[in-house]
């Protein structure tokens, strides 16, 4: 698979942007171009999401939440090298900047290279300011690890100043990534209780109870999501995949099979 830095090289892109928009048709601001970034983030759509990043950056090179945004919606896209070598690209012109280095930590984690993960998480806190961000990324390097110390990082995540409901979502999926479900269900359910109205709480929602072989509670759960959003297709799939797994279940329960 060619690497994504043929799709992320700004001054091509833009180039060709320009050449290919209609006469009058006005460009969006690189804070427009972000805002669309986190909400597709916000409906757990990466792809997109790390497009609408790239497109920020394409209009002010300068906008570090979108290079953040980017290495992460890499990792959530599970392509960990190229992560980590955009977040190197990154700390080239904003060196020591601690919600980068929290951002290179996690893809340096995924990417099985722990030693640099805790160095990034060490240099993250100890650089000026602070955030949820950068206390999620030293939970996820803690919980990896196997360190009980990793909830009080996220419950210091959840104490700053801007942490939201969608942080909540973030560590739900960090502990399934690790196949910690019941933790992740109790923030995945947190989540709901604060917003109620964001579809994707629920899609997350669904995977911790599916997690939990929870298949009808999970079922109900990608299903509303569905009434939030008919076109999200993630979770009309889940729901199949569900039912598949439920039936699978009845099945071999009446060969005597009990879960463990």
């Amino acid at each position: 698979m060619p690497g994504r830095f043929s799709h992320l090289e700004f001054d091509d892109n833009r180039r060709r942007q320009e050449r290919q928009r209609p006469p009058g048709v006005e460009q969006p601001s690189a804070a427009q171009y972000l805002q669309l970034a986190d909400d597709e983030q916000h409906w757990g759509r990466f792809e997109p999401a790390l497009q609408f990043y790239t497109k920020c950056l394409e209009e002010n090179r300068r906008t570090v939440p979108a290079w953040v945004g980017q290495v992460q919606m890499l990792v959530q896209l599970s392509e960990y090298h190229e992560a980590r070598l955009w977040a190197d690209k990154a700390l080239e012109i904003f060196r020591n900047n601690g919600e980068l280095l929290a951002a290179k930590a996690q893809a340096c984690l995924r990417q099985g290279d722990r030693k640099a993960a805790y160095a990034c998480s060490d240099a993250s806190l100890q650089v000026e300011g602070s955030s949820p961000w950068r206390w999620q990324a030293r939970g996820e390097v803690l919980l990896e690890s196997g360190e009980k110390l990793h909830e009080s990082c996220f419950k210091k995540a959840l104490a700053e100043a801007g942490a939201d409901w969608f942080d909540r979502i973030i560590i739900a999926q960090m502990y399934l990534f690790y196949r910690k479900a019941s933790a992740a269900f109790e923030y995945a359910r947190k989540a709901t209780e604060l917003r109620p109205d964001a579809g994707y709480t629920w899609f997350v929602m669904g995977n911790t109870q599916r997690a939990l072989g929870l298949a009808a509670a999970a079922d109900q759960s990608y299903s509303r999501c569905l009434e939030l959003r008919p076109d999200f297709l993630e979770a009309r799939a889940a729901m199949t995949d569900s039912s598949a797994d439920s039936f699978i279940i009845r099945v071999l329960r009446r060969l005597g099979w009990r879960r463990s």
